[in-house]
């Protein structure tokens, strides 16, 4: 089933409904460390390192701050963050990003910092491997909006796109390009390298991309919603 993810401005994020549970915890130990949850996080916390997934082991369990986990919503875990926190994550491999709720504690594995919903780790191009060097970003401890240099952003509507892929050689992107009405070419540089994104545009409500994205899944698997 088609999970949605939605970019805005420089930014990530989906609606969700405003009566999710709340928690920042007390300090709690794991394999012989102790942990302190942050109470609250300003939008400038970066951290970087590997990322890993979490699936089928614990779906329908309870999370850390009382919901119960299902594999394939966008959530995640981390060690400290407040619960929940939306934090943005880029697949430092392929440039994929995506936008996670954090709602749960973990990983404990060593030298993991984010553990993600499958649903995640597939949308970011990692489920495969299992694991992947990402780099998170916190976007927001909003349950409502997400908000970039102080200005409330409503991600409903605005100026959506689809990206159907993104190609190290400039001419597979135009080729591809071409062969939609709407469609145009972005670069992006990840990691040193220059990606050629194609991007299907022209879609005004998040909701008008979400149903596109998903038509055009099938032909084009991993294909996601960005705000433009």
């Amino acid at each position: 089933m088609f999970k949605i993810i939605a970019f805005l401005l420089v930014f990530v994020g989906f609606s969700v409904a405003a009566d999710h549970p709340v928690k920042t915890g007390n300090p709690y130990v794991i394999n012989g460390i102790k942990y302190y949850p942050l109470s609250s996080v300003s939008t400038d916390y970066q951290e970087s390192g590997v990322a890993s997934w979490y699936g089928s082991d614990f779906h329908g369990k309870k999370t850390a701050n009382g919901e119960i986990y299902n594999m394939h919503d966008m959530t995640a875990a981390h060690k400290t963050l407040p619960l929940p926190t939306f934090v943005r994550v880029e697949n430092l491999d392929n440039g994929r990003e995506i936008v996670v709720r954090v709602n749960d504690r973990g990983p404990f594995a060593k030298g993991r910092i984010i553990d993600l919903s499958y649903a995640a780790a597939h949308k970011i191009g990692m489920a495969e491997a299992g694991t992947a060097r990402v780099r998170i970003t916190v976007l927001s401890e909003s349950q409502d909006h997400l908000r970039t240099e102080s200005i409330d952003v409503d991600i409903n509507e605005g100026a959506f796109a689809v990206q159907i892929g993104a190609f190290g050689n400039k001419d597979n992107a135009e080729r591809l390009a071409a062969k939609y009405e709407s469609a145009a070419v972005t670069t992006a540089t990840v990691g040193g390298k220059l990606f050629y994104r194609v991007h299907i545009r022209g879609y005004k409500t998040k909701y008008a991309a979400y149903a596109a994205a998903e038509s055009l899944e099938y032909e084009f698997p991993g294909a996601f919603v960005i705000g433009e």
